[in-house]
């Protein structure tokens, strides 16, 4: 695997975003459309439908989804709205769990027994966009654990709940890139797809994330541009900073990142002229090991991780995995 360049600059990092851009997928319009849709779908608008949580919001939410669906002429604009490739079966779970979990991430704040439930359809609508416009990547095969296990351990993936009760996604991509060659050669796009996905609906319907928001802690190894934007597809890439960012019901409290490299720093000040305020104040550099603090300490670190001598063992999503 290569290293951080020292000479990495401002238009070095705009050439490369430049030639990764060329096959089709221009990276900054993504991403600015990415925090454009952000800010739009979770925002409280003035006639939005507010209910009480539970019972209430959820027919609410229903009648909203069979109104707009009524409204659709065509019958293929129709069929995002029948979660097909939705995997709540393989998680235990229904489409009401699913509606659920937006329904809590737009709950009022200044009265969370209040739920905005406009704002909860409009990130509904999002997800319903995302998931349908995979196609048949996530249901054939069905998007189960057994399916996505041995890539999900590729990339080192593990969470954890800290003292506050927020879920920590942690990832540590020196152990992704142990062998870098072996590791692009194992796995196809479509792998890292259902992977991410499956991931990111096993913390969209654990409680801790959905009632106290979700923390990622990410050491970026000084991991070189050209390794990382070789990983995988920039197409994919971006499509699942969209999943993340813009369209899962999970509220994401901070990001905390360890050895950053210098491209990175340089990429997130270009994006970060379309983020919000608090979007920018989430994001957290770590320069200094040893700031454990900011984590809950060692003993919510998981063993292991980065160049800390963490306690935590186990995951909360390994759950799954047991009992496939």
């Amino acid at each position: 695997m290569g290293s951080e360049d020292p000479n990495e600059s401002t238009a070095s990092v705009v050439k490369e975003l430049k030639k990764q851009s060329s096959g089709g997928t221009n990276i900054i319009k993504e991403y600015k459309d990415i925090f454009s849709k952000e800010k739009s779908s979770g925002s409280d608008l003035e006639h939005d439908k507010i209910a009480d949580e539970g019972d209430a919001a959820l027919d609410l939410l229903k009648t909203l989804i069979e109104e707009k669906t009524e409204s659709i002429a065509k019958e293929d604009k129709r069929k995002k709205w029948d979660f097909a490739t939705s995997p709540h079966e393989h998680f235990g779970k229904t489409l009401d769990d699913t509606f659920g979990a937006f329904l809590a991430w737009a709950k009022c704040k200044a009265d969370e027994s209040q739920v905005n439930v406009s704002k909860a359809l409009r990130r509904l609508e999002s997800y319903a966009d995302w998931m349908h416009e995979t196609g048949t990547d996530l249901i054939e095969p069905a998007l189960t654990s057994a399916s996505v296990q041995k890539c999900v351990e590729a990339w080192a993936f593990t969470t954890s709940i800290d003292s506050e009760g927020h879920l920590v996604w942690w990832g540590d991509m020196s152990k992704v890139t142990d062998d870098y060659k072996q590791f692009k050669k194992d796995y196809a796009p479509q792998d890292h797809l259902r992977a991410f996905v499956w991931y990111c609906h096993a913390i969209m319907y654990n409680e801790n994330a959905q009632r106290n928001g979700l923390i990622w802690v990410y050491n970026l190894a000084k991991m070189g541009m050209m390794d990382m934007f070789t990983l995988m597809p920039s197409e994919l890439g971006t499509k699942l900073d969209r999943l993340t960012i813009g369209v899962l019901p999970i509220k994401m409290k901070c990001m905390y990142m360890f050895e950053s490299p210098t491209w990175v720093n340089v990429f997130m000040k270009i994006i970060g002229v379309f983020m919000s305020k608090k979007m920018k104040e989430r994001m957290v550099f770590l320069k200094d090991w040893n700031q454990t603090e900011k984590l809950g300490g060692l003993e919510a670190i998981p063993k292991g991780f980065g160049k800390v001598d963490g306690t935590y063992e186990g995951s909360v999503v390994d759950k799954y995995f047991e009992e496939s």
